[in-house]
């Protein structure tokens, strides 16, 4: 049995992990690392998608691996066809540390994930605009076929290039095999719903892959139960997430919905919230702070998509969108006919993309107008891309800014506060309240559970300080970052 780290060394997120057992090779994650991608790419300067995997490999995004990428993409580039080299990837859960990079993935290597992943990644390649997005399909690319009048080529695109890749959407707590693995993937508490760690059983002995996870949120039983199985096995290597092993301390979900609860009933005008998009916990307590308080909570047509696939997936956790206290915002974009009974519904339909037009005839659905007219009924969610909304919205006197994000640690993210800082000020919002909850488990509870789950090798990833693990365990093995391949 052989562990081969590509991501999550010494830094946060990036995980991708090769795990090799006789002859069965499987990945455990397959993530973005945006430390590295910070080095060289920004916001406005991107892996060009005419280069293929090269921008990436060039940059050190993406190991030079054989039988792993994409055919398209090689054969584009003159590469000679290459068998699959990889039995199987599994993806702990759909943030882009780890999951982004499915996409560079060839399209006949099945991807395991929990049906609350899936209902993540269909929403992110069914609203997203990236040019990167295929994850639980493949749109094959640089593909040109006669035109159908006879006269000369046309590329092959949209549906026509489409392909669902292989999926293993499994039910928690089921073991099944892959080669020589026996696989038990367990749910796992995160700031993501679906997240999951995975037990695996391999030739040398029992393997856990945490992924991701914490003890403080809605799901703190689901992680107790994943360590009450873990103690039940004699696990030989626990691959353990310590994003947070260097903190003590910190909110819980409930801190979160108290603390913040408390401050909006004590406000008078619009109160704006930032929280990650996707974070379906945080959406929830700022729905029960809406309830709470009189308000209705205002979202984006992707937060009601997202919301969709939950209830879809008879997931009752989280508001469905026709609940009470939610409201979906008609953002102006295009020509901006939000809130405009002047033009034509089908001259406005064309300012959004088809999949949000069924939204903007729901009776819940608002523009800036209703919003700039009875500020104090509404919670309003306004991410760092959508600040521009406030010179319509025009928030009166005693209106806040509530920030339910981590602190900003990257010279990115300082510039990012910068200009919500510009912003405030220019309404005069004052400085914006924290409140925030993390995604990670802190050192006493990571050292609880190594202690109760007792590894006989406890391998640190998806932290900067995996030499803090020392003080938790005496067969600590910090890993290498594998930056040659397998040329």
């Amino acid at each position: 049995m052989k562990l081969s780290f590509y991501g999550g060394v010494n830094e946060i997120g990036g995980n991708k992990i090769l795990l090799e057992d006789d002859d069965t090779r499987v990945f455990l994650d397959f993530g973005m690392s945006f430390s590295q991608s910070g080095k060289f790419f920004s916001e406005f300067l991107q892996p060009r998608k005419c280069n293929c995997i090269l921008d990436f490999q060039v940059t050190g995004l993406l190991p030079k691996l054989e039988g792993v990428y994409r055919q398209d993409y090689l054969e584009y580039l003159g590469y000679p066809e290459e068998e699959r080299g990889i039995n199987a990837v599994l993806i702990s859960h759909a943030h882009m540390d780890h999951s982004a990079y499915i996409h560079h993935l060839r399209k006949d290597i099945p991807i395991h994930i929990s049906h609350a992943s899936h209902a993540i990644m269909k929403t992110l390649e069914d609203t997203g605009s990236g040019t990167f997005k295929d994850l639980l399909h493949h749109t094959a690319t640089f593909r040109i076929r006669p035109k159908k009048s006879g006269a000369g080529y046309t590329k092959i695109k949209g549906e026509d290039a489409k392909t669902r890749r292989p999926l293993k959407v499994f039910k928690y707590g089921r073991k099944y095999s892959i080669g020589s693995l026996e696989v038990v993937p367990y749910e796992v508490d995160h700031s993501l719903p679906g997240a999951t760690a995975y037990l695996i059983h391999t030739s040398e002995g029992a393997i856990l892959y945490t992924g991701d996870f914490r003890f403080h949120g809605y799901k703190t039983e689901a992680t107790e139960r994943m360590v009450e199985a873990a103690i039940e096995e004699d696990i030989a290597v626990l691959i353990i997430e310590g994003t947070r092993v260097d903190e003590k301390a910190g909110n819980t979900e409930e801190d979160v919905l108290e603390t913040a609860g408390k401050f909006i009933s004590t406000v008078s005008g619009l109160v704006a919230v930032n929280f990650p998009a996707r974070d379906l916990a945080r959406l929830k307590t700022f729905h029960r702070i809406a309830q709470k308080t009189g308000r209705k909570l205002v979202l984006s047509f992707k937060h009601a998509y997202l919301l969709e696939q939950f209830s879809a997936l008879g997931d009752n956790m989280y508001p469905s969108i026709d609940d009470p206290h939610l409201c979906f915002y008609e953002d102006r974009k295009g020509w901006g006919l939000a809130g405009r009974d002047d033009y034509p519904q089908n001259i406005v339909e064309q300012d959004y993309y088809t999949w949000e037009r069924k939204y903007l005839y729901r009776d819940n659905t608002i523009n800036f107008r209703e919003v700039r007219e009875n500020q104090e009924q509404y919670l309003f969610y306004c991410n760092y891309f959508q600040l521009n909304e406030l010179i319509d919205i025009m928030p009166k006197p005693g209106s806040h800014y509530v920030r339910s994000v981590c602190e900003p640690f990257n010279e990115e993210m300082l510039f990012d506060d910068r200009r919500v800082r510009n912003w405030l000020e220019l309404f005069g919002l004052g400085e914006a309240y924290q409140i925030h909850a993390s995604g990670h488990a802190n050192y006493p509870e990571l050292r609880k559970m190594v202690e109760d789950i007792k590894p006989k090798k406890l391998i640190p990833v998806h932290t900067e300080h995996p030499e803090l693990f020392k003080q938790i365990h005496d067969n600590v093995e910090c890993p290498k970052l594998n930056t040659k391949g397998t040329d």
